[in-house]
């Protein structure tokens, strides 16, 4: 009888309270014990990054609309309001402040070019 139960339960998947699924007897200690011994964590809600969370929200309503946020932002200016990978970084700080830089850090600029170019070509995403 009750297997010919159990049969019916597993096949309309219906939840039947004749059968038991739980054991009789004790198989040791829970895991919901030990879930109450991990000590919170204690997090700083006023941290300067959760602080400056949103910051450039409101410029838009309290400035009449005349400011963007990447104008305020205090970056190089090869990086305000732009994306890209770190050839792309790279070649565009080339052509925006190449002229005016030291020459060892142009040297390491260009080795670097050079080497992030060879690598995209052997082992980019177009491969």
């Amino acid at each position: 009888m009750a297997s010919l139960l159990q049969m019916f339960c597993r096949q309309t998947s219906l939840w039947c309270p004749l059968i038991r699924t739980q054991r009789d007897f004790f198989v040791g200690a829970s895991l919901l014990r030990y879930t109450n011994c991990i000590p919170n964590k204690q997090v700083d809600r006023w941290s300067e990054k959760r602080a400056m969370a949103g910051i450039y929200d409101n410029i838009g309503i309290f400035g009449d609309f005349k400011v963007h946020p990447k104008d305020l932002i205090n970056a190089p200016c090869w990086l305000k309001g732009w994306r890209g990978n770190e050839l792309q970084r790279c070649i565009r700080k080339k052509k925006m402040v190449g002229d005016r830089m030291f020459v060892d850090d142009l040297h390491k600029l260009n080795k670097r070019i050079r080497f992030l170019y060879k690598r995209l070509n052997r082992y980019g995403k177009h491969r």
